[in-house]
């Protein structure tokens, strides 16, 4: 017995796969094989600003547009897993990994990203920056998280730009969950004495934007922008031990870390966090009292607003 042909009425999510490769030079496809990566969902697409001129007319129809600039942007969903994304967040932190450790940097990383729909329908993504990220973690819920990119363009394939036209395969080790994969929640390395129910980290390199000139409706060039952390952080309510630090508004060491099944890890730093704008109430009957606090990040005498480090089993 044959297969039915002809049944689907569009591509299917499931058959779509997302690569990446970093460029040597901004913008220019290097030749290399793309590594795949595991992805939740995106929201990568390209778009094209237009313009009418604000002419008088007397038929009251408005002046044909014209393109002024073409962009493309958007997120890449995941769960977190170890070892996929660490050239992405090297991207996002503008830094290498060193000793098995990420800090916040002066390096500008670009990328190629490519879409894969089937072998001869394929969206890429050029001159590809990672803007910015979040993790969120949270009670009852595998971790999770989203890279943001802007690129110079979006342009349609009918091939792959990996060597062989295929990809190096993407990691295949379990996701964190968050019972046995996150541990050591912490301020200046001495555990906090309430039970934490969330934390999210918001990653940023504020005023990063495309750069455009005459002649072109691509652009021209990136900028990075001013690295920043923030976030969120909640505990069940029991004293006012962290209520007192933010009255003081004392900054410290805020970290944790995330671990796979098999004790892959990663520890989370913010080397200059305060809780600020505590948010305390009871929410209704039968419930527990939650405190929320908002994560202000700043850089140490060293410059580094967040470092991530790695450790493997090996």
């Amino acid at each position: 017995m044959v297969a039915t042909t002809s049944y689907q009425a569009g591509v299917e999510t499931s058959l779509v796969q997302m690569a990446y490769v970093q460029e040597a030079a901004w913008g220019v496809t290097p030749t290399a094989k793309l590594q795949q990566i595991r992805f939740t969902g995106e929201s990568l697409r390209g778009q094209k600003t237009r313009q009418r001129p604000d002419e008088i007319n007397p038929s009251r129809v408005q002046s044909a547009p014209v393109t002024t600039e073409e962009s493309a942007s958007g997120g890449i969903n995941f769960a977190l897993s170890y070892g996929t994304y660490d050239d992405l967040l090297a991207g996002l932190l503008c830094n290498d990994w060193a000793t098995n450790v990420l800090t916040n940097g002066l390096l500008f990383k670009s990328f190629l990203i490519e879409k894969r729909f089937s072998a001869t329908q394929l969206l890429q993504y050029s001159g590809a920056m990672v803007g910015s990220g979040t993790l969120d973690i949270r009670r009852g819920a595998f971790v999770s998280g989203s890279l943001n990119v802007m690129a110079k363009e979006e342009k349609k394939a009918i091939t792959s730009a990996s060597t062989g036209g295929t990809y190096t395969a993407a990691t295949t080790g379990r996701v964190v969950d968050p019972v046995g994969g996150i541990r050591d929640v912490q301020i200046d390395a001495s555990a906090i004495q309430a039970v934490c129910n969330s934390i999210s980290l918001n990653i940023t390199n504020d005023g990063a934007a495309a750069d455009y000139g005459l002649g072109s409706a691509a652009a021209q060039g990136m900028r990075m922008g001013t690295f920043g952390v923030s976030g969120s952080v909640e505990f069940y309510f029991r004293d006012f031990t962290l209520y007192d630090r933010f009255k003081a508004e004392t900054a410290g060491v805020f970290s944790w870390r995330t671990l796979d099944a098999a004790g892959n890890a990663y520890k989370w730093e913010l080397p200059v966090a305060t809780m600020m704008n505590p948010t305390v109430n009871a929410g209704g009957p039968n419930q527990a009292v939650m405190a929320r606090y908002d994560l202000e990040g700043s850089a140490d005498t060293n410059g580094v607003a967040l470092r991530i480090t790695r450790t493997p089993i090996t």
